[in-house]
Order: structure tokens, then C-alpha cells, then sequence
């Protein structure tokens, strides 16, 4: 531990990261961060800004112009809060910022971030987040919880228990970001369940321009939103991941509750930025694709449609279309 304080190196301070660093600094950790260049002098200037029902966090962070700068301050955990597609070009960076033998999150939407993390950094070192909540920032930094249904879950790779991870769920539950930690297989089932709910609406939402309530209100496209849900159920079932009876119902009644807002992968394509959709539809297809006599057209046309806009406004090169996608 550096000094007195819990040091965590933040990678990525936008909605999400802004949040959970938020509720971190609150809570008497020291932060750390490292962000894209529009995001360092809002950092600088501004601190940790957010919103969370009637209180407004305001707390100072370090900021270090590079990712590998964190390895400075000698952090206890990282947080990796980047967008998943982020991941293979940050890693090398990231492990220069871990140093020697630091705690690392990964703080992403989709399937398996952590195993993406774990080929670079020892698995006993990786853990999970799975969020709960939904945050938006606005173009000047400021952050704010839109919802929020707890608890947010915390696992690590490997068994065996890490007293910096503990430390974690004890500072966000000190302030009410209320977090559970949870056994190695059991984060991989909240990871598959969550990742379940996103592909339901994300692609969908980006392909046709809709708000997540615009979809799900619109009767061809709320079918094509429990199709959705079916098919991730299946493929998480033939995974051995069993959610219970009513699983269906409730996923339909969480993304009822969807705002009237654009999900993260419609402003993704809006500025021209490659999109999570490798590791949430794209993912659920892949796993699915082992399994006979599993049916997943909604997710297959969907994963196309949406890499094929991402070759169109040139986030995805022509050729990077996945062997899942083109062999089944």
C-alpha cells in the first residue's frame, strides 16, 4: 500500500469510471487516473465530479498524462474502466502500470474481459467488477447515476481470497455503491447475465437509431428484444449457467425500466468509434456456435448489421470480420 492510503490507478474516468472513483475517493482512496487527452484537462481542473441523487461528489485526482505513469504512485489495484474493444491495444501499457504484482479489474460491458486481461497479467492478480448501475457524463466531465440496482458484483479469476479486493467492496459499500463479492464461477454467471440484458437492446438501439424505451415500447422491436433474451438464455444455459424460473420475465422487466436514452453503442457509431459488440452479441455467438442445435439468427444478423456499419464509417477494417460470424 502506498503510504497511509489505498492508492487505485484509474484507467478510463468516463461515466462508469467517474462514478466508481468518485465513490473510491469519497470513501479515503487516493486516485490515480489516465485518460484520453480531451478527459486530462477536465481531470485537472475539475477533479471527480458526480451526481448521485441529491449529493454532488467532488474529489480531487492525480493525473498522469500515460497509462504507464500510474506505476509511479505504486498502486495497490487498477481499474481498467476502458471501453472492452480497448483492450488488446491498452494491455501493454496497463502491465507497466500494475508493475510487479498489483491487483487488476476489469471494469467492462461483455463476456470474459478478464480472461482478455489475464493473458498479460498473472490470473491471480485478475478480478471481475459487474455493474449494476448506469452513469452518463456530459461533455464537460460531469458525471451522474442515472440508476442504480444493487448490488454490483466483485469476483476474482482465480480461488482464493485478496484482501485488496476486499478493500474495495468495503469502501464502495461505506458510501452506498453497495458491491458483493462473489465465488470464480459465480462472477462468470453475473458477467453472462448482464451481458444477456446489453445485447437485448445495445445493438438494436444502434442499428435502427432508437432509445432504449423506443425499443422497447415498439411492438416489432420489442420481439426482437425477447429474442434476444431467449437466445442468450439458451446459450448460457448450454454454458451450465442456470438463472431460475421467471429468469425471462425478469430480464424483460429490467430493460423495461431502460430510460429514454441512447445505450453507449449508438454514440459510438455516432462518433465513428468501434463499438463493445466483439464481446456482448458477438460473444454470446461465438460460445453459442459450439453447442448443436442451438438456434441464434437474431444475434447473428445483429452482430452483421452492426459490423457491417462499423466497416462503413471506418471503425472496423474490411477484413476483421470474426470466423464465428463467417463459418456457421
Amino acid at each position: 500500500m502506498s503510504g497511509d492510503k489505498f492508492t487505485v490507478g484509474a484507467i478510463g474516468v468516463g461515466a462508469v469510471g467517474s462514478v466508481i472513483t468518485a465513490c473510491l475517493a469519497k470513501a479515503g482512496a487516493r486516485i490515480v487516473a489516465a485518460d484520453l487527452p480531451h478527459r486530462i484537462p477536465q481531470l485537472n481542473k475539475n477533479g471527480l465530479q458526480m451526481q448521485w441523487a441529491d449529493e454532488l461528489f467532488e474529489y480531487p485526482a492525480d493525473v498522469v498524462e500515460s497509462i504507464r505513469d500510474i506505476a509511479n504512485a505504486k498502486p495497490d489495484c487498477v481499474l481498467v474502466a476502458t471501453k472492452a474493444v480497448a483492450l488488446k491495444k491498452i494491455m501493454p501499457d496497463v502491465v507497466e502500470a500494475a508493475a510487479n504484482d498489483c491487483l487488476v479489474v476489469s471494469v467492462h460491458n461483455g463476456i470474459d474481459t478478464e480472461d482478455e486481461i489475464a493473458k498479460h497479467i498473472p490470473p491471480k492478480n485478475v478480478a471481475r467488477m459487474v455493474v449494476n448501475f448506469a452513469g452518463a457524463i456530459n461533455a464537460e466531465g460531469f458525471a451522474k447515476v442515472v440508476w442504480f440496482n444493487p448490488p454490483n458484483f466483485f469476483g476474482r479469476l482465480e480461488d482464493g481470497d485478496d484482501p485488496r479486493l476486499a478493500r474495495i467492496i468495503e469502501m464502495l459499500n461505506s458510501v452506498e455503491l453497495t458491491s458483493e463479492l462473489v465465488d470464480t464461477i459465480t462472477i462468470k454467471k453475473k458477467a453472462f447475465l448482464k451481458t444477456i440484458l446489453n445485447s437485448g437492446l445495445m445493438p438494436l438501439c444502434a442499428v435502427l437509431k432508437l432509445t432504449m424505451r423506443q425499443a422497447m415500447q415498439g411492438a416489432a422491436t420489442r420481439r426482437l428484444v425477447e429474442d434476444l433474451i431467449h437466445e442468450g438464455l439458451a446459450a448460457a444455459g448450454k454454458l451450465g449457467y442456470d438463472y431460475g424460473e421467471g429468469i425471462f420475465d425478469m430480464c424483460m422487466g429490467y430493460l423495461d425500466r431502460g430510460g429514454d436514452h441512447y445505450p453507449s453503442m449508438c454514440v459510438d457509431l455516432e462518433c465513428r468509434m468501434a463499438t463493445e459488440i466483439d464481446f456482448i452479441n458477438g460473444k454470446i455467438l461465438e460460445l453459442g456456435n459450439k453447442f448443436d442445435g442451438l438456434s441464434l439468427e437474431v444475434n447473428r444478423v445483429l452482430v452483421s448489421l452492426l459490423m457491417a456499419e462499423e466497416v462503413k464509417i471506418g471503425a472496423r477494417a474490411p477484413d476483421d470480420i470474426p470466423d464465428y460470424l463467417l463459418s456457421s
